[in-house]
């Protein structure tokens, strides 16, 4: 594998059944924690790193998943994403909790993860092996910091019209910065003004017609449900696959723009490696056979 990227603060998790049930979040492997204060000390008494939950710290998101709805037009069923990256964006370097419901605390910890945040995950207790595993995924592939790449800039109001707007952009893998003013890295920077389409879904549609998938740092194909985030340095790249399906996803074709003739796949809970690769023409592209939850690809030039 290559050398690690993107280190962040791993997810923790929240824990409220007793120190009785110290056996049980062993087994799992699990050795940090946090619990309800007070009991701290028969959680370190027990060989566990716990820390007292202190909930005034933590904001806390909605569980991530996908939901169905019927699509008027075309009578059928088209996947919605909760998704929080956009959140995560709008206020860099929050902490923030999660209270996952059966199912969801792997996803909750590849979002937080793949996004850079602290974040306090509340399992279910059927959920406690998978989501050891998943920390000690993570664990594995953690490693030196690299910054958040995006195609353009948010100079965010505040208003409920931008946040939506945010959260179209984000579930269409439209990558972008939130910036206080105009940065000129960028060759768009978005704002609400007298001209802005009132409908948020049209505005989204505006900002990646003007961007064009053509200069779009990644694209991702055979799927509605994977969103993506990237992190580099120019010579290194990771990209974060986030599936929010509940559901395994076969046959992902990612394209990126830069060549990378190197690269290495680490995926949650499944084996494989990237076929059909293709690193020429000012682009990479790669198939990912399958992600069930997350997925992890390091680019080298």
């Amino acid at each position: 594998m290559l050398a690690l990227l993107a280190a962040v603060a791993l997810p923790a998790l929240y824990w409220d059944q007793g120190p009785a049930t110290a056996g049980t979040v062993k087994q799992a492997g699990i050795e940090r924690l946090y619990v309800p204060a007070g009991e701290q000390a028969a959680w370190k008494t027990a060989g566990f790193d716990a820390q007292g939950f202190d909930a005034a710290r933590f904001v806390k998101v909605p569980a991530p998943g996908v939901r169905y709805q019927m699509d008027v037009a075309s009578a059928t069923t088209v996947p919605w994403i909760d998704a929080n990256g956009w959140r995560f964006q709008r206020k860099s370097g929050g902490s923030y909790y999660y209270d996952a419901p059966p199912g969801k605390a792997m996803l909750a910890a590849a979002e937080a993860y793949a996004n850079g945040v602290e974040a306090m995950i509340h399992a279910d207790a059927k959920d406690l092996p998978a989501f050891g595993r998943m920390l000690a995924f993570l664990r594995g592939i953690d490693g030196q910091t690299l910054p958040a790449l995006a195609n353009f800039g948010v100079i965010d109001n505040g208003s409920a019209q931008m946040g939506e707007v945010m959260n179209l952009v984000a579930r269409r893998n439209l990558l972008f910065e939130v910036v206080r003013k105009a940065d000129p890295k960028y060759d768009i920077n978005v704002q609400i003004g007298p001209e802005s389409p009132a409908n948020p879904s049209q505005f989204a549609a505006l900002i990646r017609q003007k961007l064009t998938d053509e200069k779009r740092l990644v694209r991702i194909f055979g799927s509605d449900v994977v969103l993506v985030r990237l992190n580099g340095d120019g010579t290194r790249v990771r990209v974060h696959l986030i599936n929010y399906s509940g559901r395994k996803v076969e046959g992902l074709r990612v394209r990126l723009r830069g060549e990378y003739p190197t690269s290495a796949l680490a995926t949650f809970d499944a084996n494989g490696a990237l076929e059909d690769y293709s690193a020429a023409d000012g682009a990479t592209e790669f198939t990912v056979p399958s992600i069930d939850v997350y997925a992890a690809v390091d680019l080298r030039k």
